[in-house]
């Protein structure tokens, strides 16, 4: 069997070496002819994998190591009776840590108090729903918005669109890119979508650039100047618009996702979707290759307010400054979009939060609860008499 796998799926030669011959690919310049003679497809969201792709070759199978799967053809896929699988949810921890992340530099930066603010999360899925958890955790007051949801499960829980946007000061949007059907987020975040948040309002996008209309968000943020973008997902990708880039925030070359146990997560979910189809057993383990964290262990003194035992633990593991420093150095010209490209393929190791130990001093009970409901492994340390 001849395996196609885009060279950014960690482990890829590792996990599928015993199914077949592996060849690893640059995933935004795959080529009909480089899949005529593959039998299994790996792929990441840069590929669009349609007809014009795949007509003509002997391709049986193709895996996303993704959430989302807008960029795959999978009604031609049935057509075609070739198998597909994605990898849902492999991610959805390190985005949720990604907003926390945020939510931690910018109360710092803007100083303001978490609980005290209203977050509206629109889009309550595998990442929406882990962000409203450890939101919930911190002590903030969350709205949730997620139409599909309310018709299935009932409305309770769950409340109108508008509503959030005039009532939330933060919002964070986690939707799938649906262009059709009865809840198109397609450009969601239209015009009137900003008139309606709070002019002082703090808008997060890490679902898909193509959810909002980047010129509306644009227009937001210059006729009000206390309004606040974060943008980890852009239109245009991966050639953004560097006056978008200069007037966020907080910038990121789409990788909320990016810690490296969503990224081995995902090439474990492919893994036991292929063995499953071609009725392989799964002799491979993802677990026995996660590095260990960089930083593996904090100790706060007890003279450390929660607050900043908090901010601390959250930066240690993950500080968002660190990949928008990145993409500011954005070139101008024709190479810009290899940049964007470049920052996503050689992506730095990134351990999510429960790779950090925090030793808390005497007393912080609540504490205990909150970090470990961030993710965190914990030890309180016990009162000396």
């Amino acid at each position: 069997m001849k395996i196609l796998a885009d060279e950014n799926i960690p482990l890829a030669r590792e996990a599928f070496v015993h199914l077949g011959d592996v060849h690893t690919f640059v995933g935004r310049s795959l080529q009909a002819e480089q899949v005529r003679d593959a039998d299994l497809l790996l792929v990441r969201s840069v590929t669009k994998v349609n007809e014009a792709l795949l007509a003509g070759s002997r391709v049986q199978f193709v895996g996303s190591a993704t959430i989302g799967f807008d960029h795959i053809d999978r009604d031609y896929l049935r057509e075609c009776n070739v198998g597909f699988s994605s990898a849902p949810g492999c991610n959805a921890i390190s985005a949720a840590e990604y907003v926390v992340s945020v939510l931690m530099v910018l109360s710092q930066q803007q100083g303001f108090d978490w609980t005290a603010k209203t977050i509206g999360i629109i889009g309550c899925g595998n990442v929406g729903s882990r962000v409203l958890q450890r939101l919930q955790a911190l002590g903030v007051r969350c709205l949730v918005n997620d139409p599909p949801r309310a018709e299935r499960e009932g409305s309770q829980g769950f409340v109108e669109r508008d509503e959030l946007l005039a009532q939330a000061d933060i919002i964070t949007l986690h939707v799938p890119l649906e262009k059709g059907g009865k809840h198109p987020t397609l450009q969601l975040a239209d015009s009137a979508f900003f008139a309606a948040m709070k002019n002082d309002g703090i808008f997060i996008n890490t679902s898909r650039g193509d959810a909002m209309q980047q010129p509306a968000l644009d227009a937001k943020l210059q006729a009000h100047e206390d309004f606040t973008a974060v943008l980890d997902v852009w239109e245009n990708e991966p050639d953004i618009d560097p006056h978008m880039l200069a007037n966020v925030t907080l910038g990121t070359p789409h990788i909320a996702g990016y810690s490296f146990d969503g990224k081995l997560r995902g090439t474990d979910m492919l893994y036991r979707a292929v063995c499953e189809y071609f009725q392989h057993a799964a002799t491979w383990s993802a677990q026995a290759y996660l590095p260990p964290s960089p930083i593996e262990t904090l100790y706060f003194s007890e003279t450390a307010d929660d607050v900043n035992i908090l901010r601390q633990a959250v930066l240690a593991a993950y500080d968002v400054r660190t990949d928008d420093a990145r993409l500011r150095c954005l070139p101008v010209g024709k190479i810009r979009a290899q940049y964007f490209d470049s920052l996503r393929k050689n992506y730095p190791l990134r351990r999510e939060f429960a790779a950090l130990h925090v030793h808390l001093p005497p007393g912080r009970t609540a504490l205990n609860q909150q970090l470990k409901a961030l993710g965190f492994q914990t030890t309180e340390r016990p009162t000396t008499s």
